[in-house]
């Protein structure tokens, strides 16, 4: 073998070992984490996303819920409802409730009440946010409040109240920002399951 030959194989071998050592760019749509994590800590996370993630059509179709979530009801009598957008223009994850400051926000499901935040660290934007898991198979999200009424560990009944209607976060207006989520961490289209008689109207 020449010394051509042997440079251009030394050279391959140092490009290869260069890019198995840094992090590919290539693959930064491969969500890794997920692998590493259950399905209750993907949630969770994905959750402390906002606007960063897209609502599976597919799922949506398809159910993608538990069958208790037919039962589910209103989080607040709300003057009117709309989709919203995230910083970036795209569609959130959940609905907006426009509702005077200090209106109850209910817990829309039985559940255990499994983050209590201020907005700090994996929730900026949210403000003040609960979060209740039901059953390990749902999570909702309750967000902007202007205060919070539960504990983390706390066990409530569908109707309880859990916040107060408020502006905290990012928020031009005093609303209540809801989400759902299946076990898998996919945002499910709150519309899709709260009951017709009751809904308020679009804005």
């Amino acid at each position: 073998m020449n010394f051509t030959v042997r440079a251009r194989l030394k050279a391959a071998a140092l490009l290869l070992i260069l890019l198995l050592c840094l992090p590919a760019p290539l693959c930064a749509d491969v969500d890794y984490k997920e692998f590493q994590e259950d399905p209750l800590e993907t949630a969770i996370r994905k959750l402390a996303s906002p606007g960063g993630i897209e609502w599976d059509k597919e799922e949506m179709i398809s159910g993608g819920a538990p069958d208790f979530i037919k039962d589910m009801k209103w989080p607040l009598k709300a003057c009117k409802w709309g989709r919203g957008f995230s910083r970036k223009g795209r569609r959130h994850t959940g609905i907006d409730l426009l509702a005077p400051k200090g209106t109850p926000v209910l817990a829309v499901l039985d559940g255990v009440v499994e983050v209590v935040s201020n907005g700090g660290a994996g929730f900026r934007g949210y403000g003040k946010v609960i979060v209740i898991n039901h059953s390990e198979k749902l999570w909702t999200l309750y967000s902007h409040n202007s205060s919070n009424e539960v504990k983390v560990g706390q066990r409530v009944k569908q109707g309880d109240m859990i916040a107060k209607v408020g502006r905290t976060g990012r928020a031009t207006a005093n609303h209540l920002h809801f989400e759902v989520r299946n076990a898998k961490g996919t945002p499910l289209d709150p519309m899709k399951y709260l009951p017709k008689e009751g809904a308020p109207k679009i804005r």
